[in-house]
């Protein structure tokens, strides 16, 4: 285990100052402050400063796990989200679990605010970008008046080979984010490649949005 995730670890747990850190893991002062300031970075942990009663002076800064880091190392979510796939799929049908991925699509981009865009491009530009933060890499092409999304890196690839309805659900948030008809045209071949069609019915090409 590394000293950025034994840090961590005993942060969930109880606030602990660098000084009892340095004790608990037996590293130096210095090595515990570069992971500090990391953890911080990235939102995982946060300082809190405590005065000592009975005490002048500055405060003592302890630190803490922040909320919402408990899942961050989670290797979960994947096997878990392909049971309850199976699962919705043997009790209610295929049908009604395209139903329930699509509205989950759509709910995803409204929670993202990428509901109503201004005009189609920024709606395709806030989605693409929305995507690629959760773990995509998205690039938009013209094809014959429609885009074409394409993404190389599917934040769900391992449940989207074993279970393709799930792609409905994100051709469902860009519909939502960009107000336009799409569809999935995912391959799964030895690589994995997500395709959104966005149908513009647009007889003039332009420029793609700049992100």
């Amino acid at each position: 285990m590394t000293t950025k995730k034994q840090i961590l670890v005993a942060l969930r747990r109880e606030h602990l100052s660098v000084a009892d850190l340095c004790k608990r893991l037996g590293v130096t002062r210095n090595a515990v402050n570069v992971q500090i300031r990391q953890l911080q970075a990235e939102g995982l942990v946060r300082a809190v400063p405590i005065r000592r009663q009975g005490r002048l002076g500055k405060p003592t800064t302890v630190y803490e796990a922040a909320p919402l880091s408990e899942d961050i190392s989670s290797s979960a979510y994947q096997p878990f989200l392909a049971s309850l796939v199976e699962a919705v799929a043997g009790r209610l049908g295929p049908e009604v679990l395209a139903d329930m991925l699509e509205g989950a699509g759509r709910q995803m981009a409204r929670r993202a605010g990428l509901s109503n865009p201004e005009s189609f491009d920024a709606g395709l530009r806030a989605a693409m970008t929305a995507a690629d933060a959760l773990g995509a890499t998205t690039e938009a092409v013209w094809i014959q008046g429609n885009v074409m999304v394409r993404n190389y890196s599917c934040p769900v690839g391992t449940l989207a080979r074993s279970e393709p309805c799930v792609c409905r659900a994100f051709a469902a948030f860009f519909a939502e984010a960009t107000g336009c008809p799409v569809s999935e045209h995912c391959l799964r071949d030895e690589r994995l490649i997500c395709q959104y069609l966005i149908e513009r019915g647009d007889s003039t090409e332009h420029s793609l949005p700049a992100r």
